[in-house]
């Protein structure tokens, strides 16, 4: 594990913002009736990094991310996902372009199996109709056959082989935040949203955690992770900080919590 934070450190110190951006949101502003919740929102997550974006309660953390995910739509300004202005978007047309999300609480399909429900993650890349998949025509029953194998795989990959006909209403919470995980990135998104991934977990699950995302991120995934631990937000290249509805810091971890606004707003110092 010594040799794996040594290389996250260098890549961290490698890492700038010369990075093609593969997410933007650019002038992004949100009221609910006469609140404002977000001011002027800009901030560029760059393609196989992770970004990171942190802030106390009631800053807009997660009006800003219903918004990149497509659960809100600004009242102004614009969301650019890999150079197409995405604002306008619903979730699904998103998720099919690649970008997509966890929740705070894991949201798995308690009564179906573990594999169940990562063959439901790869379903959105099947092109079988609805009719074909009734009466199960050849077409329909190859895709069948391939969302299967690629479940299969993806328990052997993410370690739930032995828990694969389990439901996944029975898993301790480590499990079911591993299961949505893997069934996130079962489609080979092109972009992963993490929103508080580590809540409800112990310290060896949210280590287990880390080390996944760490991984995927090596592998080629950019993801951009909200998080109020501060020990998992080590892992991101460049963090946010949201006060207020407002940008107030951008930088390193290290940098962000030497920033004086960051210790005073954030902080509490």
């Amino acid at each position: 594990m010594n040799a794996q934070v040594m290389d996250r450190a260098e890549h961290q110190a490698k890492a700038t913002d010369a990075a093609a951006p593969l997410l933007g949101l650019h002038g992004v502003a949100h009221s609910f009736g006469g609140l404002q919740v977000l001011r002027d929102v800009n901030l560029v997550a760059p393609a196989g990094r992770i970004t990171g974006l942190i802030g106390p309660n009631g800053s807009g953390k997660t009006t800003c991310f219903n918004i990149v995910s497509g659960f809100l739509r600004p009242r102004s300004g614009r969301v650019i996902f890999e150079g197409q202005d995405i604002t306008a978007h619903t979730v699904q047309q998103r998720s099919r372009a690649g970008l997509v999300r966890t929740f705070q609480t894991p949201q798995v399909f308690q009564q179906m199996t573990v594999l169940e429900n990562l063959m439901v993650g790869r379903y959105k890349a099947t092109e079988a109709g609805v009719l074909q998949a009734t009466f199960r025509t050849p077409a329909a029953r190859v895709e069948f056959d391939a969302m299967r194998a690629s479940a299969e795989a993806a328990c052997v990959r993410f370690g739930l082989e032995g828990l694969k006909n389990k439901r996944a209403g029975s898993l301790p919470a480590g499990q079911r935040r591993v299961l949505e995980l893997a069934r996130a990135c079962i489609g080979a998104p092109r972009m992963l949203l993490l929103d508080e991934p580590s809540s409800g977990l112990n310290s060896e699950e949210i280590e287990l955690l880390r080390e996944w995302i760490v991984t995927l991120n090596r592998e080629g995934l950019t993801i951009l992770l909200v998080s109020h631990d501060m020990g998992l937000m080590t892992c991101c290249d460049r963090v946010h900080v949201l006060y207020f509805g407002e940008i107030i810091s951008s930088g390193t971890m290290a940098s962000v919590q030497g920033d004086p606004r960051v210790c005073e707003a954030y902080l509490g110092v």
